[in-house]
C-alpha cells in the first residue's frame, strides 16, 4: 500500500495545535475505512445510499487554541452522526457553529424534529453534548466548524444558545461578518505561520462569541465583554469596504450597531484610532495597487478605488507615509516592467507623455 497522510505534528513552541489529514494517498477502496477508523473521533461516518460520486475522498484541517477550535472539512458524499453513546463517552460539550461552504444535504442537530436542508453560507448553532445526523449528498462538500467552551458564556446566555441548537443564526448584525471571516480564514490558514494562525483563530473565536452573546444574551452591544469581537468586526469591515469613499467612523459604527463613541473606545483600548486604522488600510492597499497598476491606471483612479476622493490630499498622505509620491511608485514599477519587455514603452504610456491633443497623443479607449 503506497499510503501517506499529510498530517502535520504539533509544532514546538506554537500556541496553535494544527493537524491536516487527507485520504488522498490511500487506495480508493481503503479510504472510507481509514478515515472512519484513524481520523474521526467525535462522530461516526456512514455511507449515503444513492448519493452522488463513486470514489470517496476526505480531508480535514483542524486548529486548536485554548479559546476554541476550528475545522475545515471536505468530503465527497457521506453521512456523519454523533450518537448518544459517543456523546456520553467523550463528554465533549462545546458550543459549535457550522457553516456549509459548498455542496450540502440534509439532517438534524439535537432534535430530529428539526430536520432540514443545508445551504451554502448559513451558520448553524450546534451543541456537541447532543446527538446529530447529517447526510452530505453532493459530489463535493465543504463545511467549516467553530467550537467554543461553554465557559465562554454566562449561564443565561448559554441556556439560550443551547435552546437554539439545530437552528440557523439569523443573517443580521455581525453574523454575515462572521461567515465572511470564517471563509477567509479557511482559505489562508494553511499558508500562515503558527503565530499568525493562532492570532487569526483567536480573532474569529472572539467574533463568534460576540455574535452569540448579542443574539442570545442580555448584554448590550456596547458592553465590555463584547469589545474584542467588536474590534475584530470593525477591522474586518474596514478591510472589506476600504474602497468606499463614504466609509467613516460614523458609517462603521452604524453598520456594527454601536455608537461612534463606543467604537472609539474599543479601538483606543488597543492603542488604535478608527480613522487611523482606516487611513492606514487605504494607504497600504493603494501602495499595492500602484505597484501592480495596469497601463491605463492613473494615480487618481487608483486613489479613488482605495477610498480617497481627493487625489491631492491622497498624494499628501501617501508622501507622509512612504516618503515618495504616488507617481514615483507608479513610474518605477512601469519602468521596471518596460525593461523586462525590452525597454520599449507602451503606446498608452507614449500618449500620456505627449502634449495634450498634439501629435503622438491618442484618445482614451
Amino acid at each position: 500500500m503506497s499510503a501517506e497522510t499529510a498530517r502535520a505534528p504539533r509544532q514546538a513552541g506554537s500556541s496553535c495545535h494544527h493537524e491536516f489529514f487527507s485520504t488522498g494517498g490511500f487506495q480508493p477502496a481503503e479510504r472510507f475505512a481509514i478515515w472512519r477508523d484513524l481520523y474521526l473521533k467525535r462522530c461516526e461516518p456512514f455511507p449515503v445510499v444513492g448519493a452522488a460520486g463513486e470514489t470517496f475522498t476526505a480531508s480535514s484541517r483542524y486548529l486548536v487554541v485554548p479559546e476554541g477550535e476550528f475545522t475545515d472539512l471536505r468530503t465527497t458524499s457521506t453521512g456523519l452522526t454523533r450518537p448518544p453513546r459517543l456523546c456520553r463517552a467523550d463528554e465533549i460539550d462545546n458550543v459549535a457553529l457550522a457553516m456549509t461552504l459548498s455542496g450540502g444535504g440534509a439532517g438534524w442537530f439535537s432534535d430530529p424534529d428539526l430536520t432540514g436542508t443545508f445551504f451554502s453560507g448559513y451558520v448553524r448553532v450546534r451543541d456537541q453534548a447532543r446527538p446529530y445526523v447529517v447526510q452530505l449528498t453532493a459530489a463535493e462538500n465543504r463545511t467549516l466548524h467553530l467550537e467554543l467552551p461553554r465557559a465562554s458564556f454566562d449561564s443565561r446566555t448559554l441556556s439560550r444558545i443551547l435552546a437554539a441548537a439545530g437552528r440557523r443564526l439569523p443573517t443580521r448584525g455581525l453574523v454575515p461578518m462572521l461567515a465572511a471571516q470564517m471563509k477567509s480564514f479557511a482559505e489562508i490558514a494553511a499558508g500562515l505561520d503558527p503565530a499568525a494562525r493562532a492570532a487569526g483563530l483567536r480573532s474569529i473565536l472572539d467574533l463568534a462569541a460576540t455574535v452569540l452573546r448579542l443574539e442570545y444574551g442580555t448584554v448590550p452591544a456596547e458592553s465590555e465583554v463584547c469589545e474584542d469581537g467588536m474590534l475584530v468586526a470593525a477591522q474586518a469591515l474596514i478591510r472589506r469596504r476600504f474602497g468606499e469613499t463614504d466609509l467613516s467612523p460614523d458609517a462603521i459604527a452604524h453598520r456594527l450597531g454601536c455608537s461612534r463613541a463606543h467604537l472609539y473606545r474599543v479601538f483606543a483600548r488597543h492603542g488604535l484610532s478608527v480613522a487611523g486604522y482606516l487611513r492606514e488600510t487605504r494607504l497600504q492597499r493603494s501602495h499595492v495597487a500602484l505597484a501592480a497598476a495596469e497601463p491605463r491606471d492613473t494615480v487618481g483612479n487608483i486613489a479613488f478605488r482605495c477610498g480617497f476622493d481627493n487625489p491631492v490630499y491622497f498624494a499628501h498622505l501617501f508622501y507622509q507615509r512612504f516618503g515618495m509620491r504616488p507617481s514615483e511608485v507608479l513610474r518605477r514599477d512601469r519602468d521596471s516592467s518596460e525593461a523586462s519587455r525590452g525597454g520599449r514603452p507602451l503606446a498608452d504610456d507614449r500618449s500620456r507623455a505627449g502634449p495634450p491633443g498634439g501629435q503622438g497623443s491618442r484618445p482614451a479607449m
